[in-house]
């Protein structure tokens, strides 16, 4: 990778930053569930609210391609989102949060993460395409974010446990606010992009909208929003785990750590090997699997039976989530990378938080099972697509 000239510490860093932002989340679910007293469906609506920055991806891809800063494309929007991340953290340590500047904080962090991973996510198109690297990159950056993760599980379970509200997520923002102080000074240092004369014209731009008579491309972003909207039962596991089994924080914390170094065993099987497995045999592999392995969930005697699957199905739950990425990388045609990337990212982003709220809903109304059977059924409908699904896109017209 480094005979290629690719910039790996800069995609390890944007993707730590969004991994390590997520160490209060633990603190914030307890603080909103079992203070505030929100339900499922409520969590999950406010996690849409918050989140909805990364549905909204392609006004940032427009930026990128189209709204240059002194001829750079991501340089400067990536320095105002790492100011932004950093103001931020630092006002909820000094202020503190109630429900209203929840949702206004949380929403400006996923703004600046959202439009920082397309800044990101821009020039690892440029570069898988270019190299032919089938989603190695990709691996790069979501093992950074694992990484980040596995410190995320089990520090974020050890803060919530230990440390009385309000103090336990001030000092977790605390201690996450250096990460993005020492991006901003590497991007201003050291970060070397290309400067171009000119973003692409707003007339050339809108061009590259004649994609969405592209059928392959339409009925891949069908597939990628059927599957992803697939009711979650994230929040009703956590719940029936917490509230129903009694299980303690630190455990859910540990149990998160097993499944991210699992995972991210997964993404190191995947940049070694899995990437050269045919793409349709991949998905295939994604989707029966994950149907699958839902319906394990549905007998849960005790705690330790979570960790089993964890370990059993960890691995292959990170390769099954970077053969998803690889198939976004590989369906984005040439030209406008930033814009079409990002459409596709948050068409499946949307419909996964759709899914969430979807989720709620069901748990809510119907229990913790209807949920997880649900979830398992709409996921192998869309063995119904595979067949159809080309794994190249042009930009021409399909015949």
């Amino acid at each position: 990778m480094k005979r290629l000239k690719i910039p790996i510490l800069f995609f390890m860093l944007v993707y730590a930053n969004q991994g390590l932002s997520a160490l209060p989340s633990q603190c914030l679910y307890y603080l909103q569930r079992e203070t505030w007293g929100l339900s499922a469906f409520q969590l999950s609506l406010v996690a849409f609210a918050i989140g909805l920055a990364w549905c909204v991806k392609p006004f940032f891809g427009f930026l990128t391609d189209c709204v240059t800063i002194k001829n750079y494309r991501t340089k400067y929007y990536l320095l105002t989102n790492y100011i932004l991340l950093i103001s931020t953290y630092l006002y909820i340590i000094f202020f503190g949060l109630n429900f209203y500047s929840l949702l206004i904080t949380g929403f400006i962090i996923s703004s600046a993460l959202a439009f920082s991973d397309v800044c990101n996510d821009t020039q690892m198109i440029i570069l898988e395409k270019k190299h032919d690297l089938k989603g190695r990159i990709q691996a790069i950056q979501w093992s950074s974010l694992g990484v980040a993760g596995l410190f995320v599980a089990i520090f974020g379970a050890f803060i919530a446990d230990k440390i009385p509200e309000p103090l336990n997520y001030k000092v977790a923002y605390g201690l996450i606010v250096a990460l993005p102080i020492l991006t901003f000074l590497y991007l201003k240092k050291n970060y070397k992009e290309k400067p171009i004369k000119k973003g692409v014209k707003f007339k050339d731009f809108l061009k590259l909208f004649k994609i969405f008579k592209n059928k392959n491309f339409v009925l891949c972003l069908l597939f990628i929003a059927f599957l992803n909207f697939s009711p979650s039962f994230g929040y009703a596991l956590r719940i029936q785990l917490r509230e129903h089994m009694g299980v303690g924080k630190m455990f859910l914390g540990w149990l998160g750590a097993t499944g991210t170094v699992l995972g991210l065993v997964g993404y190191a099987i995947y940049y070694w090997k899995a990437y050269k497995v045919n793409m349709k045999k991949l998905l295939y592999f994604m989707i029966i699997f994950s149907a699958i392995t839902n319906l394990f969930y549905l007998y849960l005697p005790n705690k330790w039976i979570i960790l089993i699957y964890s370990i059993m199905f960890g691995a292959f739950n990170g390769i099954a989530f970077l053969t998803l990425l690889s198939f976004f990388a590989r369906i984005v045609p040439t030209g406008g990378e930033g814009l079409f990337y990002a459409l596709v990212t948050s068409v499946s982003n949307l419909t996964a938080r759709l899914g969430g709220v979807f989720g709620g809903a069901v748990y809510d109304n119907f229990g913790y099972n209807i949920n997880v059977i649900v979830a398992s059924i709409t996921t192998l409908m869309c063995l119904c697509f595979i067949p159809y699904l080309k794994m190249e896109v042009s930009n021409d017209k399909s015949k």
